[in-house]
């Protein structure tokens, strides 16, 4: 059974793609995705500068290196988002749609910019969410279906 998908790459599309590619890693998931680790580090310096501005007026350095680390981390929380959307802005094939056809011999796709086939093999174990799958080409190539109509194949290499 061939089933065939039309995939049009606006921005929502490709942030949800993003997110959804930000929570398959460990280390991207804690930078962009767990506001309550920043907060709590800010709060545990903030403790600490004022520890040190009470403790003695000799104490100058350690309470300024605090209050620089707290701006740093606001800077720092702002940066990777708009490094996402720089990088939504900068998708050559954004405002396209990509077709993909999928079989048992592996998936066809057709875009803007060429088409490709890849058998089933050389996909990587997929991701299942409730309201689509994460298809993983490579660890920083992926596609996000919305749909549920993926063949058999899929539900095998999830198991």
């Amino acid at each position: 059974m061939k089933t065939t998908h039309q995939i049009l790459l606006n921005d929502d599309y490709i942030a949800e793609s993003q997110r959804l590619g930000i929570a398959q890693n460990t280390t991207l998931r804690l930078m962009h995705q767990t506001w309550g680790l920043l907060w709590l580090a800010r709060l545990i310096l903030l403790a600490t500068g004022l520890f040190f501005c009470f403790l003695s007026d000799a104490l100058v350095f350690p309470t300024l290196f605090c209050g620089i680390m707290i701006a740093i981390s606001f800077i720092g929380q702002y940066i990777p988002r708009r490094n996402l959307a720089n990088a939504r802005g900068q998708f050559r094939a954004k405002d396209t749609t990509t077709t993909v056809s999928m079989d048992p011999n592996g998936f066809d796709m057709l875009c803007a910019f060429g088409n490709s086939h890849t058998q089933w093999i050389a996909v990587l174990k997929p991701v299942i969410y409730p309201n689509g799958v994460l298809v993983k080409f490579s660890r920083f190539s992926m596609l996000w279906q919305v749909r549920q109509l993926l063949p058999e194949n899929v539900k095998k290499a999830a198991t």
